[in-house]
């Protein structure tokens, strides 16, 4: 009678898959080479199926196995989204939610969303900041509810679900000192240092095709995810920045900087993001429904 299966076969297989020999995985788990071997064995007498066809000491999936593959890592996630939530399993009642806001959101369309979800389902709301990249990864080890930002981030291991909060006219943005490039606008920009976003930015996508389509050149003097970075360096004269209308109030106000001129056909969009979970909160779903 085969063993039944459990959560080790999973786990070995995974890895065997991924190291394409046992030998590989031995290294990787900590576990002896015959142990794994024996393991292997059994999970697929349990099944009743090869999960791999031997080629000398390299193991190739077989179609079986990539079948299988694909729920062993669902199992993982959900394995994964257990032991990350058992400890807030007494919290769950509180109906607390956590938003993780990067800082260059404009504060009205946070102060919308948080509206919404207050007239959706009353409820305690604790709203972080940070870098996007530092508030997605506590999106993915479940620190935070939710996203709320100007880029939408991909995982291969993790399904996001995501909902535009709204758009923003988008300008070039610049010290005292580059006021002066209003006038014939936007060819004043031609071979002029800018501090941009990365590549994993819309809108740097959006400004770089712009600047082709007009046929100017211009310079990258600093390349910088954080929003607030782009601010200080551009208030500093370090080069211009593209910034959401909205976000760049503030500064413009103080005098910090100055509207070179708006990006026709450029918009700053915000995103509500979370990851889709496996035992879904219907709290969370009816929130996320709402927008």
């Amino acid at each position: 009678m085969a063993i039944p299966m459990n959560l080790h076969h999973l786990r070995y297989f995974m890895t065997i898959a991924e190291e394409g020999s046992i030998s590989a995985a031995s290294k990787k788990l900590l576990v002896g080479q015959p142990a794994l071997s024996a393991q292997l064995k059994q999970f697929e007498d349990w099944l009743g199926v090869d999960l791999f066809n031997r080629t000398g000491k390299r193991l190739v999936i077989t179609q079986s196995g990539e079948f299988v593959l694909k729920y062993a890592k669902a199992i993982h996630s959900l394995e994964e989204e257990l032991m990350a939530n058992l400890s807030h399993a007494g919290e769950l009642s509180k109906k607390e939610f956590v938003i993780g806001a990067q800082e260059s959101v404009p504060k009205s369309i946070l102060a919308s969303a948080i509206s919404v979800m207050n007239k959706v389902n009353p409820v305690k709301i604790r709203v972080i900041e940070g870098t996007g990249d530092e508030l997605f990864q506590l999106l993915l080890t479940n620190k935070i509810d939710f996203f709320i930002g100007n880029f939408r981030p991909m995982n291969e291991s993790k399904e996001m679900l995501y909902h535009s909060l709204g758009k923003e006219t988008v300008s070039v943005w610049g010290s005292k000192k580059y006021s002066i490039l209003k006038k014939n606008f936007p060819k004043s920009l031609d071979h002029k240092p800018f501090v941009l976003p990365g590549f994993q930015n819309q809108m740097r996508h959006d400004f770089e095709r712009f600047m082709l389509q007009t046929g100017l050149a211009f310079e990258v003097t600093v390349e910088a995810q954080d929003t607030s970075l782009q601010k200080e360096l551009a208030t500093r004269g370090e080069g211009m920045i593209i910034l959401g209308d909205e976000s760049a109030k503030f500064l413009a106000k103080t005098g910090s900087i100055f509207k070179i001129g708006s990006i026709s056909g450029i918009k700053e969009e915000y995103w509500l993001g979370m990851v889709k979970k496996n035992i879904d909160n219907e709290s969370i779903k009816t929130i996320m429904a709402s927008f």
